[in-house]
């Protein structure tokens, strides 16, 4: 089950990056927020898309105890929290 807060803001990413073998791709490391610093363990999906004419970079990322959705705007290079979901872990009875 999850517990998902929508936050719709931008934030400052701490990214790294990597050869491919036609291009370098960007994955975020660590991210400020809200006063604290979030360091990411585990990446999910990462796929571009367009918003309007604008291209979108969406991660989904994880540091472990909850998951987080980023977009990366290609075009002004800002990055934006889409969400925080909680995973919670339920105990079987």
């Amino acid at each position: 089950m999850e517990d998902v807060t929508l936050v719709n803001k931008y934030v400052n990413i701490l990214a790294y990056y990597f050869k491919d073998k036609e291009r370098p791709k960007c994955f975020p490391k660590r991210m400020e927020y809200g006063g604290r610093q979030v360091t990411f363990s585990e990446t999910g999906l990462r796929h571009p898309t367009r918003k309007g004419q604008r291209m979108v970079h969406v991660f989904d990322m994880s540091d472990g105890e909850a998951d987080y959705r980023l977009e990366f705007d290609a075009e002004v290079l800002s990055w934006k929290l889409i969400y925080i979901a909680d995973v919670f872990h339920e105990l079987a009875a």
